[in-house]
């Protein structure tokens, strides 16, 4: 039991302590046909209201509560005047009945029969809807077996375990309960029948085994009884809030601790409350988490009421004609853009300062200090990164990224194989894979990037072949000098910390440059996918002549001088020829069933991963499909393709083991290592030539990794483990100049796959509230993937027989996926479908909250003409290798828009860049709550006491005026309540039959409150100001209380029309000898009285005004 004590010691607030969470229960009593009554389950909370569905006996879909204003009227009148034990020791129902019998009748609220007749009525059987509805049996049979049950009873009379003790809580049987036996509390021993019966009592009352999946591990329980009996005079309330949670039997549907206790029984007359309203707004309030919080820490009854009056203020009106019936989903939970926009702007833009020194973002002012800084943030979770790929999660996206990345290797290898004259092919790109996936994989400091290779870097390679070919240069030689100059300016670049630049890289660029590689993605997969179709007319036919055999053509050969190899399909038909080749049996066939295969696995990797969201099958089957839902696309098509015997093209990969150009090895070691081809360019080519190329290279590689990386490392993702910026260019300039050295194509982030892999690895939370949707709670950041996902890439040479089996329409279909998932969550995609919506079918973007809806047209516009820049430079070959300057550009354009949008609409928009110190000085590094107040000085009025306002006792607020803010609060709520219960009573036929309870504190609970003396009133100050416009003739008075820059802005706008629509952010006075100086809040208590002013108006920054109030000396 709480005591109140003036001590410093003893007034500190229990929110120390760890509110539990609450599963709260509704249940009434119920009378049956044969007589019987028993407490019925109808509503229960877990965090949402659902409620039982009698008809088909089954619980409804969780919905928001609504209570009703006739029973939280008549719930406050009756908590203020009924009965509050708090903190009763109390092992059982039956003691807890008891405690509550005992208080009424010493109170004389009832009469001993009456009370005994209501601890009766407390423990009756409680039946919850998993029990299913009680059967009504009169026959025999259920005579006899009331019998025998009565004489098994007599048996067990003398013993402490009676029927009552079906109720005794058993802390030792509940998952969450006690180990000890409550026995102990009371003094008792447990002796060994006392267990059984007790196990016993427990198995007699049902509990929701399963159920205890939805709940919390701190989960206890509230319990609310409402009824009505015909042996009462007027309603009796009872709250009981127990000093330790118990377990009790089976009163709640599940074993875990009961802490609180609400019954409320009256008798069944019209003129009564309708006790269900009351119980479901007591419900409804357990459900609310701050007014838990105030019951866990009230001290006595005015308390409590006090809490359900901050729950009364918090409460929504709905429409008078609304349908109890239609339920209000809940709500999707809190986005956390909205939140950021609501926050100041000076906080905002410190945590994204606070936050970039975190990630690396910021020049540390010496040689490799942000590399250095990388390695101390990554070191320690090293392992980590291993141990935590140990989940089936990681097993899908390996897999499905494997083959998400092989096909665009074997694709870019075949490309770059026409464009060097197979120089460098499929059998080298897939020795790059293997080599940069493991590097990177290993060292890097956000594994979670993928490597691949680029359009950028592919016309990069067919530039520098067509020109060494013009001009007769050895092509290996001059990339391996091009790839070490790289790898040189890559580590000046990460020395000098420039990828701290990579904050300027805003949401604008990053979603250009992502739907970019996205929008390439989708009609790649379309252009191939259709292609098929030109390739079909191109599979042979030939017509033999009668007789031949077509098993010995292979060892004789087509006589293509017969008259037969003439013949098309027809007529060699018509001459009894014989047709050979895969273009007689297959014809639009392979290109229909092309067609199906791509858009089947499309639609069954698509439709899958969203299964998550469903109802369907239990919640482990769910996350298993959609987790992989792209394997199961890839293995069904690829199984309907076999079965069908249709050639559709196949995915090509090399089955040997060596370069594709026999006059070249695996190392480009002429260059270096052999005297005589050390010059096998000139001089001049490796020496100023190289290092020009490198420049633009190291550009091209420099912008496309820190790109993508940006991307991966967006906060919306909840990244833990911090970034790597420097150490992912330091490894990825020792992978570059290693591909150089072998004669590999150049690996760097891929953005489309890279996406894809955050969005394989996404954590959801495990809970089962019903209701409650799973909340993002992060990435699952690890290095398992992307190693495997290498390893396995290198050993495809060693699979080729299976990997021959998949169909390039399958792989061409995850291409679409991928391309399609990426555009998801991209706010510019969204902002581009804004352009065909009417208004009202818009959807609730945080957005357009804060910024008018033709602004975002304008910053749309300006987007996407960014984006059709980028397109077109890209699709010209003569323009394309300048696509990665361009993205510099579109940094520039980000910053020129500045002058467009204010900084608010960036805000909502996109993200503000950083400012320059010179703007803004580094603030604390902590940023003070809002809901925290600190005071500097207080003064106690109860003991005359001045304490320092850091003092924990005076931020918590002593108990001793948090009380007295409630005495003073709860008197005018009364008369409030008291209205309109007066209203409320003469709105009924006739008058309640039973006078009001009276209040009754337990005592147990009776703390003495020193009643504080009343402080006269302060007036507030006063202040009336003359005040004129430059053109006006009169003087307009305006009085401020309280004197405030704010309502000084709010008075001068209400009295001068002209300037009401105007953004005034500053005011500044000009005193009669001329000093002009800004006002605020500070500076308006030197301002006199009756002083006059002359307003003039000049234009400040961002289409905001300045008002000048220049002094007047009156003569």
């Amino acid at each position: 039991m709480k005591v109140f004590s003036e001590d410093e010691e003893t007034m500190e607030s229990t929110t120390d302590q760890e509110v539990p969470f609450l599963f709260t229960e509704l249940l009434e009593l119920t009378e049956y046909s044969d007589g019987a009554r028993e407490w019925k389950e109808t509503v229960r909370w877990v965090k949402y209201e659902e409620t039982v569905e009698e008809a088909g006996n089954r619980w409804s879909k969780p919905h928001i509560t609504t209570p009703t204003v006739h029973g939280l009227l008549h719930l406050r009148r009756f908590l203020k005047n009924g009965v509050i034990l708090l903190d009763i020791e109390a092992t059982s129902l039956a003691k807890i009945s008891n405690s509550i019998m005992e208080v009424l009748v010493t109170q004389g609220d009832v009469s001993r029969e009456v009370g005994i007749k209501l601890k009766d009525l407390y423990l009756l059987k409680h039946r919850h809807q998993f029990e299913g509805p009680r059967k009504v049996d009169t026959g025999l049979a259920t005579v006899i077996k009331d019998l025998l049950v009565q004489k098994l009873e007599s048996k067990k009379a003398g013993l402490k375990g009676s029927r009552d003790a079906s109720r005794v809580g058993s802390p030792h049987l509940s998952r969450r309960g006690s180990n000890l036996y409550k026995h102990l509390e009371d003094g008792l021993q447990p002796t060994q029948g006392n267990k059984r019966d007790a196990a016993i009592d427990l198995e007699d009352g049902k509990v929701n085994r399963p159920f205890l999946k939805k709940l919390p591990e701190n989960a206890e329980a509230a319990v609310v009884l409402v009824g009505s009996v015909p042996f009462l005079e007027k309603p009796i309330s009872a709250f009981i809030r127990l000093a330790k949670p118990v377990v009790l039997g089976d009163l709640p549907e599940v074993d875990i601790p009961t802490r609180y206790l609400y019954f409320l029984v009256g008798p069944a007359s019209e003129a009564d409350p309708r006790f269900n309203d009351i119980g479901r707004a007591m419900g409804g309030a357990f459900s609310d988490k701050p007014f838990s919080q105030s019951i866990f820490e009230a001290d006595c009854g005015e308390e409590l009421v006090s809490a359900l009056d901050d729950y009364l203020e918090c409460i929504k009106s709905l429409p008078r004609d609304w349908n109890t019936k239609h339920y209000i989903e809940p709500p999707g939970g809190v986005d956390e853009k909205e939140k950021e926009l609501q926050e100041d702007e000076d906080n905002v833009i410190d945590d994204d300062r606070r936050n970039r020194e975190a990630s690396g973002l910021v020049r540390t002012g010496r040689l490799f200090g942000g590399l250095i800084n990388d390695v101390k943030r990554k070191t320690p979770l090293y392992l980590s990164d291993f141990r935590d790929g140990l989940s089936t999660q990681v097993i899908s996206s390996f897999l499905f990224l494997y083959f998400a990345c092989l096909a665009p290797i074997v694709a870019f290898g075949g490309l770059l194989g026409e464009a060097t004259e197979q120089r460098i092919a499929t059998i080298e790109g897939l020795v790059a894979g293997l080599i940069s996936g493991v590097l990177f994989s290993l060292f890097s400091g956000q594994p979670l990037n993928l490597l691949g290779s680029t359009g950028p870097v592919y016309v990069f390679e067919k530039i520098l072949y067509e020109m060494c070919s013009e001009q007769n240069w050895d092509y290996l030689s001059l990339r391996l000098w091009i790839g070490i100059w790289v790898g040189f300016m890559l580590i000046l670049l990460v020395a000098f910390d420039a990828s701290a630049y990579v904050c300027y890289i805003t949401r604008f660029t990053e979603e250009l440059f992502a739907t970019l590689v996205a929008f390439i993605f989708i009609m790649s997969a379309f252009k191939n996918t259709f292609g098929i179709k030109k390739d079909v007319k191109l599979l042979s036919c030939q017509c033999l002549p009668p007789g031949t055999d077509s098993n010995g053509l292979l060892s004789d050969g087509l006589d293509t001088n017969s008259s037969f190899a003439l013949f098309n399909k027809t007529e060699c038909m018509k001459n009894d020829g014989i047709l050979y080749g895969p273009g007689c049996d297959h014809d639009f066939d392979v290109y229909l069933m092309s067609i199906l295969l791509f858009f089947g696995a499309f639609f069954i990797s698509i439709t899958l991963k969203q299964f998550r969201f469903t109802g369907y099958f239990p919640s482990w089957i769910r996350n298993f499909l959609s987790d992989f839902a792209v394997i199961i696309g890839i293995l069904s098509m690829t199984a309907l393709d076999y079965f069908s015997g249709v050639p559709t093209p196949k995915l090509n990969v090399p089955s040997e083991f060596k370069p594709t150009w026999e006059k070249r090895s695996w190392l480009v070691t002429h260059a270096l290592l052999f005297p005589e081809h050390l010059l096998a360019n000139p001089w001049w080519v490796d020496v100023f030539l190289a290092p020009v190329f490198a420049l633009l290279a190291t550009i091209l590689i420099f912008m496309d990794q820190q790109i993508t990386a940006v991307i991966v490392n967006r906060k919306e993702y909840k990244l833990k483990k911090g970034c790597g910026y420097h150490l992912d260019l330091l490894v990825l300039a020792f992978i570059v100049v290693i591909s150089s050295v072998f004669g590999l194509p150049w690996f760097i982030a891929n953005t489309i796959p890279s996406i894809n892999h955050m969005q394989s690895l996404t954590k959801e939370s495990t809970t089962t509230i019903p209701g409650e949707k799973p909340q993002f709670l992060g990435i699952r950041e690890q290095r398992v993937t992307s190693l495997f996902i290498a390893i396995l890439t290198g050993l495809s040479v060693l699979m080729t027989p299976i990997l021959a089996l998949l169909p390039m329409p399958v792989l061409y279909g995850v291409f679409l996926f991928m391309g399609v998932s990426s555009l998801r969550g991209l706010q510019f995609f969204d902002r581009l479908l804004l352009f065909f919506m009417p208004t009202k079918y818009q959807p609730n973007y945080v957005y357009l909250k804060y910024v008018p809806l033709k602004r975002v047209h304008l910053f749309t516009f300006i987007q996407l003409t960014s984006l059709i820049g980028l397109w077109l430079i890209k699709s010209f070959p003569s323009t394309s290798i300048a696509f990665p300057v361009m993205l510099v550009v579109i940094c520039l354009i980000r910053k020129m828009i500045e002058c467009i949008f204010t900084r608010q609409e960036l805000r909502a928009l996109d993200d503000l860049l950083p400012e320059s110190k010179k703007k803004n000085k580094r603030k604390l590094g902590f940023k003070q709550n809002p809901d925290q107040v600190l005071y500097e000085s207080d003064e106690d009025e109860y003991d005359g006491i001045k304490m320092n306002g850091k003092s924990r006792n005076i931020i918590k607020d002593s108990g001793l005026k948090r009380r007295q803010r409630n005495f003073e609060r709860n008197d005018l709520m009364e008369e409030e309540l008291e209205e309109l219960m007066v209203n409320q009573s003469r709105q009924k036929k006739g008058k309640s039959s039973y006078p009001s309870s009276r209040a009754f504190r337990s005592p147990l609970r009776t703390p003495a409150i020193p009643v504080l003396p009343a402080q006269p009133p302060i007036p507030e100050k006063r202040l009336t100001m003359y005040l004129r416009l430059t053109e006006d003739e009169i003087f307009t008075p305006i009085q401020l209380s309280p004197i405030t820059f704010e309502n000084l802005i709010k008075a001068i706008k209400q009295k001068f029309p002209s300037l009401k629509n105007l953004k005034i952010n500053s005011i500044l006075e000009q005193t009669s000898k001329g000093i002009k100086f800004p006002l605020d809040d500070t500076m308006m208590e030197f301002l006199e009285n009756h002083q006059v002013f002359i307003i003039s108006t000049e234009k400040g920054e961002d289409d905001t005004t300045v008002l000048t109030m220049s002094e007047k000396k009156l003569e």
